[in-house]
């Protein structure tokens, strides 16, 4: 019983202190009390971000978007009805490629879903300014129109004087030492505009120019005279493909109808010489890569083409490639067969 009572008051001792822990000044004890000095607050909200000049640049297109959004509506000239959105006037907006976007936005490299989204709000704001130009709020469109300068090409003009003809949609001709010029092809001092095309593995250099005309006199003799009269032209050109023939280089009928699809589908087959240089991949991917080449390499000799090789998808570069082979799997997607033992 004795014993049972001297457990039970070893175990209920108080542990504890019953007064508070003073530390005595200048020890160890004292300074892990002292607070920590505060931080200076950043002065963006992006500060912390993996990328701070993109989401300063997100941050500042939509604040100007919502700002201009309630100013026009402040004025009763947004949002716009649906009868007169036709009415407006034509896109005129030419933004920056995404490695000179980078530089815009004093930003290493943005990825492609970053530029796309820039591109996104740029075109929002233009037809803010479209809006406030249409309804004479000329405050609102010029604090855009200086916005969006920062974003758009210094050959801007050039552009749009190709895409609207030789003067801009306004009528405004080009100025003095512009050029109306693609973004991806020239021509150079013998009349060739050049053009490099693209397909899986493969690359081409492509070359075109103008196939000289030859229009025989026809001669008919009826009686003591002798009768001339001017014979249709008949435009002779060639296709030469590391130096060989189309249907040399290209056996596969194949092939050579893709590599001939741009200028069927513009017009123009047998108007042009086609020179190129093709290296790397297969014959499909070399085919692709020639095309691709041959529809851009096109529109600085067409300009009204470039809308149906656009829509055909000739412009673009196919994105498709071969897909890796998987660890485990025989191919990329093929397994081997399953065996039970």
């Amino acid at each position: 019983m004795n014993r049972t009572r001297t457990l039970q008051r070893l175990i209920c001792r108080r542990t504890y202190a019953t007064q508070p822990f003073v530390a005595q000044p200048g020890s160890a004890e004292q300074r892990w009390l002292l607070p920590l000095p505060s931080r200076p607050k950043p002065e963006s909200p992006s500060f912390f971000t993996g990328a701070q000049a993109y989401q300063d640049t997100i941050i500042s297109l939509e604040t100007a978007l919502t700002s201009a959004r309630q100013r026009l509506k402040d004025a009763h000239v947004f949002p716009v009805p649906e009868h007169l959105k036709a009415s407006l006037p034509t896109n005129t907006s030419v933004f920056k490629k995404r490695e000179e976007m980078s530089q815009a936005i004093d930003q290493t490299k943005i990825r492609p879903t970053q530029y796309k989204k820039v591109i996104k709000l740029l075109n929002e704001l233009h037809q803010l300014r479209t809006v406030a130009q249409v309804g004479k709020q000329w405050e609102i469109e010029e604090s855009l129109s200086e916005l969006l300068e920062n974003f758009e090409r210094d050959n801007k003009a050039a552009i749009l004087a190709l895409r609207f003809g030789q003067t801009g949609p306004e009528g405004n001709a080009l100025a003095e030492g512009e050029e109306a010029e693609t973004e991806w092809s020239r021509f150079d001092e013998y009349g060739r505009s050049y053009a490099l095309g693209k397909r899986k593995n493969s690359a081409a250099r492509v070359w075109i120019i103008p196939a000289k005309s030859t229009a025989p006199a026809a001669s008919t003799t009826a009686g003591s005279t002798t009768v001339t009269s001017p014979a249709p032209e008949v435009k002779t050109s060639q296709i030469l493909i590391n130096n060989l023939p189309l249907a040399e280089y290209f056996p596969t009928v194949t092939d050579r109808e893709k590599v001939t699809r741009p200028l069927k589908v513009a017009g123009v087959l047998g108007a042009y010489n086609v020179f190129a240089l093709v290296r790397g991949g297969g014959t499909s991917g070399q085919a692709g890569a020639l095309a691709h080449g041959i529809a851009k390499a096109l529109i600085p000799h067409v300009p009204d083409t470039s809308k149906i090789l656009s829509k055909a998808g000739l412009t673009k570069r196919d994105p498709r490639m071969v897909e890796r082979k998987k660890t485990g799997l025989a191919k990329a997607r093929k397994a081997y067969a399953w065996v039970k033992r």
